[in-house]
């Protein structure tokens, strides 16, 4: 397993069979999952684990917005929602012969910016075979509350260069390039930064590397899924991620970002299993 001795951050280990999970409670933040020992995530070598600023790597919980998906997000500038910079409590956990899990709920709903009603919890259970993330969403308030959010995972790779993604087609928006529309390459391969949603509710995608699949995801809740890497000249400027890093990771996201709302006494899970 990945080595988090130097984290001053309130850690836990899920364990069932083979399979192994490390979740910092900073962000309710998935640090590392190995499926008989092969590693699935990426965290970066220069990640910040004193809680200082969000992780980099891992999955990351985007919440209650996305990105820039905020209406004021020009005054506050505060990108990917309210949960991923504070302390989340454990509310139960659960072992069984078929699985572990835990589920977790934000400590901190003091923010201005928290919409008056709105919930969440993430439930990770790992089994033999893979890791689900699900964050669940409630409104309790009379209306409507708009809600955008994603589980922003960094999977690991040897290279990117030498990878394939497989199961999007269709247009996506380019929002390293201004955020044009574009046709989705076949093959998906890598050779430049790419930060693209794709608006679309496939259920599958996955990592291949000479057709040999990496890592299977699947995906539930959502109506988008980002792709990211920052490539050379933006990795070397992040000052939490390794010059040369890029290399080694990709973000496959599973989210909302097409302009939902969660009707009032409603709820929603968005969804993530890794195999």
């Amino acid at each position: 397993m990945n080595d988090f001795s130097s984290s001053t951050l309130p850690l836990v280990t899920l364990t069932h069979g083979n399979s192994h999970c490390i979740i910092s409670l900073f962000g309710a933040h998935v640090l590392s999952y190995q499926q008989h020992g092969q590693e699935k995530l990426f965290v970066s070598e220069a990640a910040r684990l004193d809680g200082s600023r969000p992780i980099r790597g891992g999955i990351p919980i985007c919440w209650p917005w996305f990105g820039q998906l905020h209406p004021n997000i020009a005054e506050h500038k505060q990108a990917h929602g309210l949960v991923r910079n504070q302390l989340w409590q454990i509310d139960a956990q659960v072992k069984t012969e078929q699985l572990t899990s835990i589920t977790l709920s934000p400590t901190d709903i003091s923010s201005p910016l928290w919409p008056k009603g709105l919930s969440a919890q993430l439930v990770v259970t790992l089994t033999n075979d893979c890791l689900s993330i699900a964050l669940h969403s409630y409104n309790d308030n009379t209306t409507s509350i708009p809600l955008s959010c994603a589980l922003h995972s960094y999977f690991v790779v040897a290279d990117v260069t030498t990878i394939q993604l497989n199961g999007l087609s269709g247009r996506f928006n380019d929002n390293a390039h201004n955020g044009v529309e574009k046709q989705t390459p076949t093959p998906y391969l890598f050779n430049a930064e790419v930060d693209r949603i794709h608006p679309t509710q496939v259920p599958q995608t996955s990592i291949s590397k000479d057709s040999h699949t990496i890592v299977k995801v699947l995906h539930s809740g959502h109506d988008s899924l980002v792709v990211w890497n920052p490539w050379a000249e933006k990795c070397g400027a992040l000052g939490d991620m390794a010059d040369t890093e890029y290399l080694s990771m990709l973000c496959i996201e599973t989210a909302l970002t097409q302009g939902f709302s969660l009707a009032a006494g409603q709820s929603h899970v968005l969804e993530q299993t890794i195999t």
